[in-house]
């Protein structure tokens, strides 16, 4: 497959499909419609998908429960995530204080920067982490609303933060902060602005997810208000058989 689509199944369940990172032959499918999908629903999709020559299926970052389905029929956990949590308020405010840090748009002309930032601030990572220019676009286009800032040094582009959001739920779908310029409030710089400009679209929760044992990372988040969800989050992986 090489573009994303809708499909209708089951009793009222509405699935998104995509290539994963650009990559026909894997795909992922997401719930954004209904009720969640039961083991024959996921059998059948495999089905449609094998059908396509797709070769490898990826779920979204699902909690223990939504998992059940999906491990039934022989997923496998790929990568653990730390999911954390904070509400909002109309008005939040959009920093404990003044930061020193301009937040500019990304746009066309700095994503090749902002993408650049990403591969450095995540290379310690495992390659499930890497982000590329179809996983930017996937993160743009998964929400109704979308916001996407960068924060340059001497033109460079140091940080970058994507922000999204649907109905009044938010998320903080990307932060990325060059190594070299970690520990000057950069990081926090984007984040306060993510959470103001959520609160400002109505948004009443936002929800990150980060890797468990990025520490710093966590902390950022803590520090911002957020707090930790046990359980957290898994991606699961398929593999066809052939």
């Amino acid at each position: 497959m090489a573009h994303v689509e809708y499909q209708h199944i089951g009793n009222g369940t509405t699935v998104r499909i995509s290539p994963w990172r650009g990559d026909p032959s894997t795909a992922q499918v997401v719930t954004v419609g209904g009720p969640a999908p039961d083991g024959a629903m996921v059998l059948d999709l495999l089905r449609l998908l094998g059908g396509r020559g797709v070769t490898a299926v990826l779920t979204a970052a699902l909690s223990p429960d939504d998992q059940l389905p999906f491990t039934a029929v022989g997923f496998a956990p790929l990568e653990p995530l730390a999911l954390m949590h904070r509400s909002l308020r109309p008005g939040e405010p959009s920093s404990p204080g003044r930061s020193p840090h301009r937040l500019s748009r990304i746009g066309r002309l700095r994503l090749a920067g902002a993408l650049d930032t990403d591969a450095e601030a995540f290379s310690s990572f495992t390659p499930f982490w890497l982000f590329d220019g179809a996983a930017y676009t996937e993160a743009c286009e998964a929400t109704d609303r979308s916001r996407q800032r960068c924060v340059r040094d001497d033109g460079r582009v140091v940080a970058y933060a994507v922000t999204g959001r649907s109905a009044t739920s938010g998320y903080v779908q990307r932060l990325a902060v060059r190594p070299g310029h970690e520990g000057r409030g950069i990081g926090s710089a984007l984040l306060a602005d993510a959470i103001s400009w959520l609160a400002h679209e109505g948004a009443r929760d936002a929800w990150v997810n980060t890797q468990p044992d990025n520490d710093r990372a966590r902390a950022l988040y803590r520090r911002h208000g957020f707090e930790e969800r046990p359980g957290g989050l898994t991606v699961l992986r398929y593999e066809m058989v052939r």
